[in-house]
C-alpha cells in the first residue's frame, strides 16, 4: 500500500533534513518532570505496553536517570 520510503503523508521519510535547535534552557528543570516520565514508564511496566523482555531495560534505563 503506497512506497516502502514514503511516510502516511507521502512525504519520504529520512530524507528530510531536520532541522538545527535553537539554543537556550528548557522551561522546566529536570527534577519536575522526572517523576512524571517515570510514572508513565511505571504504567507501561505494569501493563502490556512493553513487551516482556525489554521491561527490565526500561527499569535500567529510568533507575540510571533518576536526579
Amino acid at each position: 500500500m503506497g512506497r516502502e520510503d514514503a511516510g502516511q503523508d507521502g512525504a519520504p521519510v529520512g530524507d528530510v533534513p531536520v532541522p538545527v535547535p535553537e539554543g537556550g534552557q528548557a522551561g522546566v528543570p529536570y527534577q519536575e518532570v522526572y517523576a512524571d516520565y517515570a510514572a508513565e514508564a511505571g504504567a507501561a511496566l505494569e501493563g502490556s505496553a512493553i513487551p516482556l523482555g525489554l521491561k527490565q531495560y526500561v527499569r535500567e534505563y529510568f533507575s540510571s536517570r533518576e536526579p
